[in-house]
């Protein structure tokens, strides 16, 4: 039970700094799109080799169907990667990271559309994880312009549909005996990455990152696929459900790593703010922990 747990903090503590990364890649170069660029062709790089000796395709019966629903979670996952870098351009390093437990209330429309119903502890989680992302926009230097939130809008669309994408690929790779849940999750991953790096190749043919470039977006690109192991094994041990919870914490980790940015020579990735909006940062944060926690359980 403990190394679990301790996987999905490190998971969440791994996506906060990755966050950070990705601030730090757009004050230097100021391109959502060659961050980007640069992150997913260093992923290819990584999980290439691995597709290559882990993925089962033996046992697909049609490998290309497969590998289609491959390109559209892909597809997606660029265009809300590209939306959420774009978005750091209007909120702050360490309360962008935290406006991600918003997906929640993406999922829920998803699911209500979709005809399923929400029982009176979902509903709540909703309605507080909306407050939520309401004190989180009146807790940085100004309130985000209109076009930060549908950035952010976009983004949760996207990341919720990669999240069911994903979870069926997944499901399909087990059910044709692809091996243990976390070996066919593992294998899943490797594909879309690979697949993610190929989709970005012409715009690294036109960008032509340089090797200053390649360094600065190789932290990012390495702790997002350090963070996908460790929930890989928070999940298989502790289920989704209590993982989720956990993860929700990288909320709370933001807006402490936000605290000590000026402190580390590193003011300008985030606003430099009054400690009162510190103080509503940190209970948004408890609020979206809260939420996830209330929705997790009310669904089980």
């Amino acid at each position: 039970m403990f190394l679990p747990m301790l996987c999905g903090f490190g998971a969440a503590i791994i996506n906060s700094a990755g966050y950070l990364c990705n601030a730090r890649f757009l004050l230097l170069f100021k391109s959502p799109v060659r961050l980007l660029t640069v992150a997913t062709f260093l992923m290819m790089l990584i999980c290439l080799p691995l597709l290559l000796i882990f993925f089962p395709f033996a046992i697909l019966p049609c490998w290309w169907k497969f590998v289609l629903q491959g390109v559209l979670t892909s597809t997606l996952f660029l265009t809300g990667q590209f939306c959420f870098f774009a978005a750091m351009r209007y909120f702050e390093a360490s309360r962008i990271s935290s406006l991600l437990g918003l997906k929640i209330v993406v999922l829920s429309v998803i699911f209500i559309v979709a005809g399923g119903t929400l029982n009176w502890m979902q509903t709540a989680a909703v309605a507080v994880a909306a407050a939520a992302g309401f004190i989180f926009n009146k807790a940085g230097s100004s309130s985000a312009s209109w076009r930060g939130w549908v950035l952010i809008f976009t983004t949760l669309v996207c990341y919720s549909l990669v999240d069911i994408v994903e979870t069926d690929l997944v499901a399909k790779l087990t059910s044709y005996g692809g091996g243990t849940p976390l070996f066919c999750s593992f294998a899943v991953v490797t594909m879309v990455y690979t697949i993610l790096g190929v989709l970005t190749l012409p715009a690294l043919f036109i960008l032509k990152p340089d090797g200053r470039q390649m360094l600065e977006g190789a932290p990012y690109a390495i702790l997002w696929l350090a963070s996908q192991v460790l929930l890989f094994v928070c999940f298989l041990n502790l289920k989704p459900v209590f993982g989720n919870v956990i993860l929700a914490t990288r909320g709370i980790f933001s807006v402490l790593a936000g605290l000590l940015l000026p402190y580390m020579g590193m003011a300008a990735l985030d606003s430099n703010i009054p400690m009162r909006l510190w103080v509503r940062r940190i209970i948004a944060a408890l609020m979206m922990i809260g939420a996830i926690a209330l929705y997790s359980f009310g669904s089980m």
